[in-house]
């Protein structure tokens, strides 16, 4: 099973995309766990119609500690052999846990994959936004590690992220030492500006 961590903090008219585009997944190997970092925008009341009726949606409410406490939090409550990471205002295309899945479990020898965003989709939606990464020295940093679906023992191991600026980039190096890492090219993660 893979858990999908979801950290909102006053995201509420951004959720549905977010939840729905799990819900539509082709493979229902999943848990959604949604760590609510202390938002006061009416977040509990809107998540209640999900978690109500779908068992495999799973609602913490916190309070307010910051986006890194929060995924560490969501990390720890995970029941999945697999954990990735949705942000709120972002979706995923029907067969992103698929593919994710069935290329780790086909490759045993592979701990963690990154990448795969759907850069056609920004480059409509967001010409100036793109235009500005390609230009920037940090890239990798500023797109190349938003999408991080690894084993749960990569997470156990590392301790989840630390608290740093760069906090995904940090843990991708932290987890070199350890673990085989691989690009994955299938862009299935959709990224909304906000």
């Amino acid at each position: 099973m893979v858990s999908i961590v979801l950290v909102t903090h006053n995201r509420k008219s951004f959720l549905s995309r977010a939840i729905d585009s799990v819900l539509n997944q082709t493979v229902m190997r999943w848990e959604l766990l949604i760590i609510d970092d202390g938002s006061d925008d009416g977040t509990d009341e809107f998540i209640k119609k999900y978690f109500l009726l779908n068992k495999k949606i799973r609602y913490f409410k916190r309070v307010f500690n910051g986006i890194v406490q929060a995924k560490n939090f969501g990390i720890k409550n995970a029941i999945g052999e697999y954990i990735t990471f949705l942000n709120p205002e972002d979706e995923i295309k029907a067969n992103h846990v698929e593919l994710r899945l069935n290329y780790l479990e086909n490759h045993p020898e592979i701990d963690l994959i990154t990448g795969s965003i759907d850069i056609e989709r920004l480059r409509i939606e967001y010409p100036d936004f793109l235009e500005r990464i390609k230009k920037s020295e940090n890239k990798e940093i500023d797109l190349g590690n938003l999408v991080i679906f690894g084993r749960r023992k990569v997470f156990e191991l590392l301790n989840g992220f630390e608290d740093t600026e760069y906090y995904e980039t940090d843990f991708l190096v932290r987890a070199l030492n350890h673990f085989t890492i691989r690009r994955f090219d299938y862009p299935t993660y959709i990224i909304h500006l906000i």
